[in-house]
Formats: structure tokens, sequence, C-alpha cells
């Protein structure tokens, strides 16, 4: 970072992979991150919905993001992540993801907004993310933890 780069002007950032890409979450937002265990499954939720845990006392539902953002299933491993994130809606949901990479710090000028493709039809939904950055030469994909769920899903997780 640049010595005079303001406190202000940095995002912390927690990473993790997803299908060989690159995805971060603002690291205020992720309350932990924890090995996947003992899911128990719900009736009626929607299907990247695993189910939930006990954690500490609390019950914590678990979204697959695989699923969630339309990737290929695969099945859980050794270096397989729950990501702990609060929603402002003031609930916290545990993201599975493939492993998590590392914490880090970027500024914000390094944040580039996702370029307009037309119609292009992907698998993760443009809402889902808040911008792009480039580290190490690769390309990391920053979400919007907040736009990942409908009102009627963070409703349903909200019930859990």
């Amino acid at each position: 970072m640049e010595q005079n780069t303001r406190v202000s002007d940095i995002l912390q950032l927690v990473s993790f992979v997803l299908d060989k890409e690159i995805f971060a979450v603002n690291v205020m937002k992720v309350q932990g991150v924890e090995r996947v265990g003992e899911i128990t499954s719900l009736p009626g939720m929607p299907d990247f919905v695993e189910g939930v845990i006990n954690l500490r006392e609390s019950i914590i539902p678990i979204v697959d993001l695989r699923k969630r953002f339309g990737l290929t299933a695969k099945e859980y491993g050794k270096e397989t992540r729950i990501v702990l994130v609060e929603l402002n809606i003031g609930i916290v949901v545990g993201m599975i993801v493939d492993q998590v990479h590392e914490v880090f710090r970027i500024t914000h000028d390094k944040m580039k907004s996702v370029p307009q493709l037309g119609n292009l039809k992907t698998s993760i939904n443009r809402n889902f993310i808040r911008g792009v950055a480039k580290k190490d030469n690769k390309l990391i994909i920053f979400l919007n933890v907040e736009k990942i769920f409908s009102v009627d899903e963070e409703k349903a997780l909200k019930s859990v």
C-alpha cells in the first residue's frame, strides 16, 4: 500500500475459491470460518439451502454457493469450508465454499465495476457482484452479500 493511502480507502477482504475462480467478501461481514460438519436438512427451503447447523448454541442456515451460482455440484473435500457472513437483515448465514484462500487488503481505486456484456447469460447473477480486482495477476470477484438472496429468500432464511 502507498504511504499516502488513507485507511478509509482500503478494503479488507476474505477470499475463497469456487470452481477455480477466486471470490471475496468484505471482512467486516465475516463472522468466522468453519469446517463442514453435520448439516440438518430442512423441508421447504430453496434448493441451494443445504440446511442448518448448531454452532455455539445458534442455529445457522447453510447455503451452498455452488448451487446458488448455478455451478456444477462437487463433493465436499478436506479444504471445503463454511464462511459465516452477517446479512443486513440481522442474521448470520453460512456459505459453503471449496476453499478459503486468504485475507488481503486492496484500495478502492483497484476495484473495477463489472463490464456490461449485453445479453450474455452467465451462471452468476450480475447483481451478486460488487466489482472485480486484479491481485497477483489473478482476477478476484468481489461479492455483494446483500444481493445474493432475494427478499423472499431472506425471509425464508430468517424464519429458520
